[in-house]
């Protein structure tokens, strides 16, 4: 049985079985792959502790049929303290399960690795206080232009001129014109703040932006993301809304 070692971010797992569970993780290698980790259930599994949401670690895989088998795991960065808090564990379970929900399987999409890396790393070592919300969402925004969604912010996406007002359309994907912005009723205004903002010309995003922004996300993957309002409860946050335009 051929085998092979991938870096990976585990992004989750569930039961398979009576002792074993199936792994959820992003290589840098391969993009998303499901794993099957053999006895991890039992008490003394020595893979547990690697296998964890959030741990990057180096995999040794064996080659399978309906999945490719678990065979070892070192970790590189434990990322225990995001696990230790509600507030972290919030946000980088909505990073993780972005990633999940937003990528096929065993498909690179390239940089994606790198930014799941560092929005974790930041979790994990920085103190935060308020900015793990804008954060997160901005990872979202990342995400967004990564995997080949990336609006269209400098023309209008219906007479194609340079616009630097107007609506952001979640339907269309992109900047409507003050003359065009009727064409879309559910278009968010925008000015030229907001429009900047996501640009990513600012450091910091307004709480407009913000809904601008999970909105459009919502539009993308066509269901809200299960770990959200969980996220919403632990910040506490009337303002970040969790709905689909249109």
């Amino acid at each position: 049985m051929a085998t092979y070692k991938t870096k990976a971010i585990i992004l989750s797992s569930y039961p398979y079985r009576e002792h074993d569970r199936i792994i959820s993780f992003f290589s840098d290698s391969f993009g998303r792959i499901e794993a099957r980790a053999r006895g991890i259930r039992k008490i003394q599994s020595k893979l547990a502790g690697h296998l964890e949401p959030f741990i990057e670690t180096e995999l040794l895989l064996a080659n399978g049929r309906r999945w490719d088998i678990l065979a070892g795991s070192r970790t590189i960065n434990a990322n225990a303290a995001i696990r230790q808090d509600f507030e972290r564990t919030a946000a980088a379970s909505v990073c993780v399960e972005a990633v999940k929900r937003i990528t096929k399987p065993l498909s690179r999409e390239h940089g994606l690795y790198e930014l799941l890396r560092s929005i974790l790393h930041k979790l994990e070592k920085e103190d935060l206080s308020a900015r793990k919300q804008e954060l997160t969402v901005k990872f979202l925004w990342h995400l967004v232009s990564l995997s080949g969604f990336a609006p269209e912010l400098d023309h209008c996406i219906n007479c194609k001129k340079e616009s630097k007002t107007g609506s952001f359309s979640y339907e269309g994907g992109g900047i409507l014109c003050q003359n065009c912005a009727n064409r879309d009723v559910f278009a968010a205004s925008v000015n030229q703040d907001i429009l900047n903002q996501l640009k990513e010309r600012h450091q910091t995003l307004a709480l407009e932006t913000q809904n601008i922004i999970t909105t459009f996300w919502n539009r993308i993957i066509e269901a809200p993301l299960g770990s959200w309002n969980f996220f919403q409860e632990v910040y506490k946050s009337p303002h970040l809304e969790n709905k689909s335009a249109g």
